[in-house]
């Protein structure tokens, strides 16, 4: 009997059956996972951390959730995701596992299938103080990753935005949850702010609360929110 990953047992080996949703079936597919296969839900906790990335774009920093979705391909045959990458460590992008709208927000930033990257470092994670409609407003790392506009005629990201430079938000690289914050916060394209200064976020880790990690045989491991665990059958043996 099928059930989704959601359903299965930690820790135990489980048959890859299939993914119901086309487009994420597409992305198992590329990165080699097959009807058969044997896989494993995780009990451990699962972590990334921020990160900072050379793309054929230039440089960019990836929030926990953009680091953890991006899988590369290393010159020595063995894949990981960004975020379990070594500083200096180089490959190319084998593939994604997100939304569609974070998939095309990615190659914004130089980041699709089959493009070079370089990881550079892990970085801290920081909160972003701003100024927006003359108040001072924090704003997440996470979400400073996923804003991008231009100063003057240069676009980037908010996140390695000039301080007290005038920056103009043109597009939310994200998912509905992201620009859904973003909207609440009233940054959406159009909107201007400034950076007025960086600091490291209190009380912060690099765990994913709502993240289950999906190991495979070759040593893969896949971070998955839960609606994607629910669009993934496998059976117990």
């Amino acid at each position: 009997m099928f059930v989704p990953l959601s359903q299965a047992p930690y820790d135990s080996p489980l048959i890859f059956e299939q993914v119901t949703e086309p487009k994420l079936a597409q992305r198992f597919v590329r990165l080699g996972i097959s009807r058969g296969d044997v896989v494993l839900r995780m009990s451990e906790e699962a972590r990334a951390c921020p990160v900072r990335v050379r793309t054929p774009k230039g440089e960019a920093v990836l929030a926990t959730g953009m680091a953890s979705k991006v899988i590369v391909h290393h010159d020595d045959g063995h894949k990981t995701p960004i975020a379990e990458m070594k500083p200096g460590e180089s490959g190319h992008v084998e593939g994604v596992v997100c939304s569609p709208n974070l998939e095309q927000g990615l190659a914004v930033l130089g980041i699709e299938n089959d493009a070079a990257i370089t990881m550079l470092r892990v970085i801290p994670p920081m909160d972003y103080i701003a100024l927006f409609e003359g108040s001072r407003m924090f704003i997440p790392q996470g979400a400073a990753a996923k804003i991008w506009g231009k100063i003057d005629d240069m676009e980037m990201q908010f996140a390695v935005a000039r301080r007290d430079s005038l920056f103009s938000i043109t597009k939310i690289l994200g998912g509905e949850r992201a620009v859904n914050m973003l909207t609440r916060m009233g940054l959406t394209p159009g909107a201007e702010l400034r950076l007025s200064s960086v600091r490291p976020a209190p009380g912060t880790s690099c765990v994913f609360k709502d993240q289950t990690v999906l190991a495979t045989r070759s040593g893969l491991r896949l971070y998955l929110r839960p609606d994607l665990e629910e669009r993934i059958l496998v059976e117990a043996p």
